[in-house]
């Protein structure tokens, strides 16, 4: 019951707030910049096979880093109710 009460919270919260907030930073927005110009450049130098792999690789990799910072993000949550109730 708890994990799913801090699983909508925290899709609330990820979905909403943090994504407006990013999108609105200037140093995400310069890194975001240099993501691009890095990975142009790169692309720039492979073969078809090569990119598609590549492209296979980042999407994977991205994807477990979703993963992590979703887990990292609600095991913060669990700590933050946790203190809170040892408060009380």
């Amino acid at each position: 019951m708890e994990e799913d009460i801090l699983e909508l919270i925290t899709q609330a919260l990820t979905e909403d707030r943090i994504t407006d907030k990013v999108q609105r930073s200037e140093e995400y927005q310069r890194a975001k910049e240099e993501e691009q110009k890095a990975y142009g450049l790169l692309m720039s130098d492979l073969t078809d096979e090569q990119k598609k792999r590549l492209d296979d690789f980042i999407g994977s990799r991205t994807w477990s880093r979703v993963v992590w910072e979703k887990i990292s993000y609600q095991q913060g949550m669990k700590d933050f109710l946790k203190f809170i109730k040892s408060l009380l």
